[in-house]
């Protein structure tokens, strides 16, 4: 089975999050620990600064909800999974220390 990765930033107080395409371009294939996917509840920083220009956004958040839609075609199976973040005013210096 193979996992598309989308992640979708949702403003603080906005009633569904951003579609701003691909956010990072992350497949995850046959074999490999999918667990590395952020869960609800998890802090997420979604660094694109060495894109600029090419349309990705960057965003801090913590994770609201993940969405797997599982697509079944002949043989194969693939995963869509949608992780929206949504912003927070929590304090990124408590969470650790760099």
């Amino acid at each position: 089975m193979k996992y598309f990765v989308d992640f979708q930033r949702m403003p603080k107080g906005a009633l569904r999050p951003l579609d701003e395409g691909e956010v990072v371009p992350l497949k995850i294939s046959a074999g490999s620990d999918p667990s590395l996917l952020p869960n609800v509840g998890d802090y997420v920083l979604i660094d694109n600064s060495m894109y600029r220009g090419e349309g990705r956004s960057s965003f801090t958040g913590k994770v609201r909800s993940r969405l797997f839609r599982y697509i079944c075609a002949n043989e194969e199976s693939n995963c869509a999974v949608t992780i929206v973040v949504e912003d927070t005013d929590d304090d990124w210096e408590k969470l650790v220390k760099e």
